[in-house]
C-alpha cells in the first residue's frame, strides 16, 4: 500500500472521479477569476529594477548613494573596521532574506507534499513493473490533484527571491562604493584575515577579495538563521497538534 495514502486525499479516489474540494463535496469547484495582485506586481517590478541596475551605471550609483546615506552612519565606522562593516552588511542581507523566504514558504505543507510525491513515484514504478495499467491510470489521475500544490511550492520561493534580489543588488552596489571610494580614498584597502595578515580588498581570486569575504561571513549565518526559523515553526506546529517534541516524552507521561 502506498505510504501516506491515508493522509493524501488524492490517492484513494476512483479513476475519473472529480477532485473533492475543501468542503468535502465531490462537485467540481467553480472557476473564479482572481484580481491582479499588487504584491505580485511589486515583486516583479523590483526584480526587473534590480536587473536594470546591472545595466545602467547611473541608476546603480544612485542606489549606492541612497544606501550610503543610511548604511554609512550605521555600519561604516568611518572606514576603520572594514571587516566588521562587511560582516554586518552580510548579516543584514542574509537575515532579511531568510526571514522573507521563511514567511513565503509553508515548510509543513512542503514536507507533506514531498512525502506524497515520493510515495506516488514509488507506487507508480511498482505499478509499471507489474504491468498494472489500471493502477497507473489511477495514479496519473491522482497526480492532477496534487500538481497544483507542487506549483504553489515552486512559486513561493520566487516571491522572496524577487524581494531579496533587489536588496542584494543595492547592498552590493553600496559595498562596491564603500570599498573603492570610502576605503580607497582613505588608503585603507588592506585587511587582516585568519589565513593572511595582509589582504588587498580589490585582489581578484575568481571574485574580488571583499566579495569572497562577504560570502564567507554571510552564507553560514544565513543557513543558521534559516534553520532556526524552520525549527521554531515546526516546534510551534507540533505544539498545536499536541505532538510531543521528543519521542520518549509521550512514554514518560
Amino acid at each position: 500500500m502506498l505510504e501516506g495514502a491515508a493522509e493524501n486525499p488524492y490517492m484513494n479516489r476512483p479513476v475519473g472521479a472529480p477532485v473533492a474540494d475543501e468542503t468535502g463535496t465531490s462537485e467540481t469547484p467553480r472557476r473564479t477569476v482572481q484580481a491582479p495582485s499588487v504584491s505580485r506586481f511589486l515583486m516583479i517590478f523590483l526584480f526587473l529594477l534590480g536587473l536594470w541596475t546591472l545595466i545602467d551605471a547611473n541608476l546603480r550609483d544612485g542606489f549606492a548613494f541612497a544606501a550610503d546615506v543610511v548604511l554609512w552612519p550605521l555600519i561604516g565606522f568611518g572606514g576603520r573596521m572594514a571587516v566588521i562593516t562587511i560582516l554586518l552588511a552580510g548579516v543584514f542581507t542574509t537575515t532579511v532574506s531568510s526571514v522573507l523566504r521563511h514567511y513565503f514558504s509553508d515548510w509543513v505543507k512542503m514536507a507533506r507534499t514531498q512525502r506524497w510525491l515520493r510515495s506516488w513515484q514509488r507506487e507508480r514504478m511498482d505499478a509499471i513493473r507489474k504491468g498494472n495499467k489500471a493502477r497507473v491510470e489511477q495514479l496519473l489521475e491522482a497526480q492532477k490533484g496534487f500538481s497544483k500544490d507542487l506549483l504553489d511550492l515552486q512559486a513561493s520561493p520566487l516571491k522572496a527571491t524577487a524581494l531579496t534580489f533587489f536588496m542584494f543588488i543595492v547592498v552590493f552596489n553600496w559595498l562596491t562604493s564603500f570599498v573603492t571610494v570610502r576605503l580607497g580614498g582613505a588608503g585603507n584597502m588592506w585587511i587582516a584575515v585568519p589565513w593572511s595578515p595582509n589582504v588587498f580588498l580589490l585582489d581578484v581570486y575568481v571574485f574580488p577579495a571583499w566579495l569572497l569575504l562577504y560570502s564567507l561571513l554571510a552564507i553560514p549565518f544565513g543557513q543558521i538563521v534559516g534553520r532556526v526559523l524552520k525549527y521554531v515553526r515546526f516546534r510551534r506546529r507540533l505544539h498545536e497538534l499536541g505532538v510531543p517534541l521528543r519521542a520518549d516524552a509521550g512514554d514518560a507521561g
